[in-house]
């Protein structure tokens, strides 16, 4: 009984969230500016396999 309350409320605000996007085209959802700020994906080092942050070469120095 609980699941169908949670599954129509999840149905319904999806559908709401459908009839607002297709009244007000130009307004932006928050998954909207989500996807528009991917963060780049980040590099790994070729030979320790270690994700670079801000700096192009690893501690381990190609070794």
């Amino acid at each position: 009984m609980i699941i169908k309350i949670v599954a129509a409320f999840l149905v319904f605000m999806i559908v709401m969230g459908a009839i607002q996007k297709w009244l007000n085209p130009g307004h932006k959802t928050p998954i909207d500016r989500l996807r528009a700020t991917k963060l780049p994906r980040p590099r790994k080092c070729k030979t320790c396999g270690r994700f670079l942050l801000g700096s192009d070469d690893c501690r381990c120095k190609g070794r």
